[in-house]
């Protein structure tokens, strides 16, 4: 997803100016404070937040050490946790190295005592707790790793829609890095996070694969097959040890200066077009138009139609626009994290074709646009006097809600077509 990187800052020390008198000495000090820069609540970065949750049942499961335990046992600390097991080579190698760059920079936000870290087998039957704890002396892991029973393991990862299966060994067969002998069975599941609060409920589900950013200690690289340094250098859906701070920093309702917020490129075509494989055909005709300028307010109409049972998504932009122009990355990577179950579509208002068609050039989205006046939509819904809007319509054609003006967050997009879009 289109990521939001921290940028650390601080305020300057102040400037002191000494007077002296001849007579009455007189020391005057003057002090220049920079201005604390505005504060706002931190974004969603990589998840989707989840609302109403309720606390998970309180599932046994054991340590590392072979110790009873739950993940009701973290209540009152955050906890990050995702799926994983010890003798997997095509992902979970990575998860470890992120959950281990995680733990480094909660350490140096002071956050190490309100957030705890896992790693929870979806491989009960060969992951016992030595088997954990050889796997952390290997990988130097520092953060705690669960396992159980397969009947409480499949319990949990059931109740949050994790999958996972024995499948066959392929041929010939991976060896045991611990016994050295052949497996004689893998385990196929899920990748991605969880996020619970501190009252032990479900807050956030990040989808898709860790990035390192070719960046993995060898020792964890060592345990990845052919197929894992492909995952490697070209994750799927990636999301990265900083975006999974702030997603931790909205959860905690911390806030960070507008300052710390930087944004890094949206996906390229080709990134997007891999997200968006296997889409649903009326979804991938949208694709294949990606980036164009394709019609009026009347042929936006007709689409609509021909989406029926989609839910929709429709941006109004300008290409003279500030706030458009600032605003695209964002629909640029949503689209293709969402593309395949969500049709996203531009409108360009009250704009010059040539001048539209030259910003689509350089601003690359995974979707095509329309192109008249505002008022040409008004039956869709009142828009505002300015630029942008975002309407939010779903599968049944009725408009759910109008977002006025530029997103600056992702996470705030994102949120908002789990809201308006996915809800129904």
């Amino acid at each position: 997803m289109y990521a939001l990187k921290r940028i650390r800052w601080a305020a300057t020390g102040a400037a002191a100016a000494m007077v002296a008198a001849a007579v009455l000495v007189t020391l005057t000090t003057k002090a220049t404070v920079r201005q604390p820069a505005a504060l706002v609540p931190a974004p969603l970065a990589a998840g989707d937040p989840l609302y109403g949750g309720r606390p998970l049942p309180p599932i046994p499961l054991v340590d590392e050490h072979g110790r009873r335990t739950s993940l009701g046992a973290f209540r009152g600390r955050v906890l990050v946790f995702a799926p994983s097991m010890t003798l997997c080579k095509e992902v979970c190698p990575m998860t470890t190295g992120v959950l281990m760059d995680l733990v480094s920079r909660l350490k140096s936000e002071g956050l190490a005592s309100r957030v705890a870290i896992a790693e929870v087998s979806v491989d009960p039957w060969r992951d016992s707790p030595a088997r954990l704890r050889a796997y952390k002396r290997l990988t130097g892991a520092d953060f705690t790793m669960l396992t159980g029973s397969v009947a409480n393991v499949t319990r949990l990862w059931k109740r949050l829609g994790v999958y996972f299966k024995r499948v066959p060994q392929g041929s010939p067969p991976a060896i045991d890095w611990l016994t050295h002998r052949p497996e004689t069975f893998d385990v196929a599941h899920s990748d991605g996070l969880f996020v619970l609060d501190q009252a032990g409920a479900e807050r956030i589900v990040v989808g898709g694969m860790p990035q390192v950013k070719g960046r993995l200690s060898s020792t964890l690289r060592g345990l990845l097959d052919a197929e894992g340094r492909q995952n490697l250098s070209h994750p799927q859906l990636p999301w990265t040890a900083a975006q999974v701070l702030d997603d931790v920093d909205w959860l905690l309702g911390r806030e960070v200066p507008t300052s710390s917020l930087a944004s890094t490129p949206p996906p390229s075509a080709r990134d997007a077009s891999r997200q968006l494989a296997g889409s649903p055909a009326a979804l991938a005709a949208l694709h294949a138009q990606a980036g164009r300028l394709i019609g009026s307010a009347g042929a936006l109409r007709d689409r609509l139609r021909q989406l029926h049972g989609y839910p929709v998504v429709i941006n109004v932009w300008a290409s003279w626009c500030p706030a458009c122009r600032a605003e695209f990355p964002l629909l640029a990577a949503a689209s293709a994290s969402y593309g395949r179950r969500v049709a996203f579509l531009g409108y360009d208002a009250n704009d010059v074709a040539s001048k539209a068609r030259q910003f689509l050039a350089s601003h690359h989205v995974s979707y095509p646009s329309y192109q008249g006046e505002s008022g040409d939509i008004s039956s869709l819904a009142t828009l505002s006097a300015g630029l942008p809007d975002t309407l939010f319509i779903g599968p049944d054609g009725r408009v759910r809600y109008v977002h006025i003006g530029e997103y600056a967050t992702e996470g705030t997009l994102a949120a908002d077509i789990e809201r308006y879009a996915l809800r129904f």
